[in-house]
């Protein structure tokens, strides 16, 4: 399977963008416990560079104090799919970067996967995509998966 390229978030909403990231800590927060690798793995997807400062603080907030996955789901719940499977993608991605799935993450994965309309098979690529994603050294987070064939 091919690796991942980089997903440019630059060119969504504020709000859409702030929802990305909060669904990255929230998946980190899913089995009640931060893990550094997890948040390591976050830190290298943010792209803060072009928000002003009260943006860059409800960021780290997010960090400090995660939402409940579903708020944060929901916003990209009308999101075209490609959207919807580059976010699954990077939550995956959040998950295996400790090497283990904790049960809460397994709940979280799957709820996220309801919420954002991503079938089973699409699922499965995807987790194989984030597993290829694991052993790239020099890969610029956050990720997006191929665009699906219509």
């Amino acid at each position: 399977m091919a690796t991942p390229d980089s997903l440019d978030l630059s060119g969504l909403s504020l709000d859409l963008r702030l929802s990305f990231y909060a669904a990255l800590f929230a998946m980190s927060n899913a089995d009640r416990d931060m893990d550094e690798a997890e948040d390591d793995r976050i830190f290298e997807s943010l792209d803060l560079s072009d928000l002003d400062g009260d943006a860059r603080k409800r960021v780290l907030r997010l960090a400090i104090d995660p939402q409940p996955l579903e708020r944060c789901l929901l916003a990209f719940r009308n999101e075209d799919e490609q959207l919807r499977r580059a976010l699954m993608l990077n939550l995956i991605d959040v998950v295996l970067a400790d090497g283990i799935i904790e049960p809460g993450e397994h709940v979280g994965l799957h709820e996220a996967r309801q919420v954002l309309g991503i079938s089973r098979d699409d699922m499965d690529t995807l987790h194989t995509l984030a597993h290829t994603a694991q052993n790239e050294l020099n890969l610029a987070r956050p990720i997006q998966p191929p665009v699906a064939a219509s």
